[in-house]
């Protein structure tokens, strides 16, 4: 199959939130750390969506303040591989990736998220081999919103900042692309909180639009 015509060589997705419904599965483990730290007294379903985009160093403090950040974070990945299990692809998002691969446009992932349960989400719903690279949160590269990890990946597979485009969820992932230099697609999820003053290239109402972003910029 022929190569897809785009302005942009490679394609950069994020994972949480914008490929895969993590929500369940970030709950589920919120509530069993519940069941040993004692939280918030106000704390609510929304706060522990809060997992799903910051970093543990962010929403552990923030979910179960008062005790030391290394524990919580220690049982959080023990509770984490269970998790899995409840983690399913977005409408659209396999499909898309699929698409993408047969016609040989390059791919990459960025995420928050530790490397051993991305690759276990990636190769669950049978699509870990598409990607040509992942850079994860324990890679050693400031979290996002910086953009070291995007630089990181565009010199990895030799692709300029000006041809390849970002698709995230998050305002950590536009401010990400901005200094990365790179073009961002926003997949506009009304159940996040997100920061007025941060704006895309390109803002959608679902994943399968990047394809229509690739062949006509717009």
């Amino acid at each position: 199959m022929n190569k897809m015509k785009s302005k942009y060589d490679l394609v950069v997705f994020d994972l949480d939130g914008t490929i895969a419904d993590s929500d369940l599965g970030l709950v589920k483990v919120g509530i069993k750390m519940s069941e040993t730290f004692l939280p918030r007294k106000d704390i609510n379903m929304d706060d522990y969506l809060f997992l799903n985009g910051p970093t543990l160093d962010e929403t552990m403090p923030y979910l179960f303040p008062g005790y030391d950040l290394d524990e919580l974070i220690k049982k959080y990945y023990e509770y984490l591989p269970d998790s899995i299990k409840d983690i399913t692809m977005f409408k659209g998002a396999k499909e898309l990736i699929k698409l993408l691969k047969k016609h040989d446009v390059d791919m990459a992932l960025l995420t928050n998220r530790a490397r051993a349960s991305t690759e276990q989400i990636l190769k669950r719903h049978g699509v870990f081999k598409c990607f040509k690279t992942l850079v994860c949160v324990d890679d050693g590269f400031k979290k996002k919103p910086s953009g070291e990890g995007l630089r990181h990946i565009c010199q990895t597979l030799g692709h300029s900042p000006e041809r390849t485009i970002f698709v995230g969820d998050n305002w950590r992932d536009i401010l990400a692309g901005q200094d990365a230099g790179v073009d961002v697609a926003f997949i506009h999820q009304h159940r996040r909180p997100h920061r007025l003053d941060v704006s895309a290239k390109y803002v959608l109402d679902d994943i399968s639009e990047v394809v229509e972003v690739l062949k006509n910029g717009k």
